[in-house]
């Protein structure tokens, strides 16, 4: 990043050897103060935010990252744990819910005669499910029971493959019932 330094020196010092050695540190160092003012700007918002910025949320949160947790699904936790609160409604809920976890990988029934709230949550979101568990009994009255589960894979879900085709691909029965379909094509 020489050339940032230079353009600042008049012509007749560009060509003198002392301000060439002194353009090449003074352009890494600026250069390198480019990418921490970039950094600071992006880790201003969850959504963007580098790794240094997710841990600084993190501890504000008072939680730390799963060794298996991926950059990205530790965003998607810290956001929802930063934009959290309690809903007034049912409407409110589920509104919340299908924010954190997509319309199509929730699915929500209340039965309102016996206090009960089922939340079934799609593999796809399954690193979500204990965080939603923690936050949703915060969130609801203490006489609601609430169960949050897991969607297996259905047989419908599978009817389009072949026996062929999930042996060649070297599924387990466990990776029938408990991986994602929609990544299958990846594998």
């Amino acid at each position: 990043m020489k050339q940032m330094y230079e353009k600042y020196l008049p012509p007749f010092v560009r060509d003198t050897r002392e301000f060439q050695i002194l353009s090449n540190i003074e352009g890494d160092i600026l250069e390198e103060e480019k990418q921490a003012k970039q950094n600071l700007e992006s880790d201003q918002w969850i959504v963007t935010a580098t790794e240094r910025g997710l841990n600084r949320r993190a501890k504000l949160l008072n939680i730390v990252r799963e060794q298996y947790e991926s950059l990205e699904d530790f965003r998607q936790r810290i956001l929802f744990l930063w934009n959290h609160h309690s809903p007034y409604t049912y409407f409110h809920l589920l509104d919340w819910l299908e924010g954190i976890c997509e319309k199509e990988n929730v699915n929500v029934d209340m039965q309102y005669n016996e206090y009960h709230l089922h939340i079934e949550i799609r593999l796809i979101k399954k690193q979500l499910q204990e965080e939603i568990r923690k936050t949703v009994r915060k969130m609801i009255p203490a006489n609601i029971l609430l169960d949050v589960t897991l969607r297996y894979n259905l047989y419908g879900e599978l009817k389009p493959y072949t026996h062929g085709d999930i042996k060649q691909k070297q599924f387990r029965y466990i990776d029938l019932r408990e991986d994602d379909v929609r990544y299958w094509k990846t594998k």
